[in-house]
C-alpha cells in the first residue's frame, strides 16, 4: 500500500474516532451547562464533508433513492411499518403524536446523516470488511445512549442493521422514517421506569416530570 494512500486511511480512522470522543463529552459535559459548543461540533462536521467533497447524494439525501429504498428495503419497511401502526395504536393520530412525530422525523434525518457520514463511512472506506466497520459504527453509536439502559442495545442493533441499510441504498430520508416507526414502536412497549423518556447522559438521572 502506497505511504500516501496509508496515512489517508489513519487520518480518516482518527477523525472518525476524535468526533466520536467530542460528541461523547459534549453529551456528558458540556451540553447542559454550555450548549453553545455544539456549534464547533456542527462546523466540524461541515468542513469534514467540505474536505471529502460530500454532496447530497453522496450523503443520502437525495429524492430517486429514498424512492428506491421502498424496494431494497421492503423487508424491513414491512416489519417497522406493522409495529408501528400495531403498537401506536389509536394514539397516533392525534395532532400531538404528528407534531411530535415531525419533529422527531428531522431530528432522526439530522441523526443519520452524522452517524453515516462521521462514522460508518469513513470505517466502511479504510476497514476491508464492510460488517466489522458496521460493527464498531453500531458501538460507537449505542456508546452514545449510554446509560439508558433501553437505548443502549436498541441504538446498537438500529446502528448495524442501518449502516447495512445504508449500503444496499443511500436514502437519510428512508433511514430516519424507519427510525420514526421502530421508536415509536420501542417507545410504546419498554417500561417507563427504564427508558425515562429516552433520556441519555446526565439528563438520564434528572427527575421525571409527574
Amino acid at each position: 500500500m502506497p505511504l500516501a494512500d496509508a496515512q489517508r486511511r489513519v487520518s480518516e480512522v482518527a477523525e472518525a474516532v476524535t468526533f466520536f470522543l467530542a460528541v461523547l463529552a459534549y453529551l456528558w459535559f458540556l451540553v447542559i451547562p454550555f450548549p453553545w459548543p455544539g456549534l464547533l461540533i456542527l462546523l466540524a462536521i461541515a468542513l469534514s464533508w467540505r474536505r471529502r467533497s460530500l454532496t447530497p447524494k453522496s450523503l443520502g439525501l437525495g429524492w430517486a433513492e429514498f424512492r428506491a429504498s421502498g424496494r431494497c428495503w421492503w423487508t424491513v419497511w414491512t416489519f417497522s411499518f406493522s409495529a408501528f401502526l400495531i403498537l401506536g395504536n389509536r394514539s397516533l393520530f392525534s395532532s400531538t403524536a404528528v407534531t411530535h412525530g415531525v419533529v422527531y422525523f428531522a431530528w432522526a434525518a439530522a441523526q443519520q446523516v452524522v452517524y453515516q457520514s462521521m462514522t460508518y463511512l469513513p470505517l466502511r472506506d479504510n476497514l476491508k470488511s464492510r460488517a466489522t466497520a458496521a460493527g464498531i459504527a453500531a458501538i460507537a453509536f449505542s456508546a452514545m445512549h449510554v446509560p439508558n439502559p433501553v437505548l443502549v442495545p436498541a441504538t446498537y442493533v438500529w446502528g448495524f442493521a442501518s449502516s447495512l441499510l445504508f449500503e444496499r441504498c443511500r436514502s437519510i430520508w428512508g433511514l430516519a422514517l424507519l427510525q420514526l416507526m421502530l421508536s415509536s414502536a420501542l417507545f410504546s412497549i419498554a417500561p417507563p421506569e427504564l427508558s425515562r423518556h429516552f433520556r441519555i447522559g446526565p439528563h438520564y438521572y434528572a427527575p421525571l416530570s409527574p
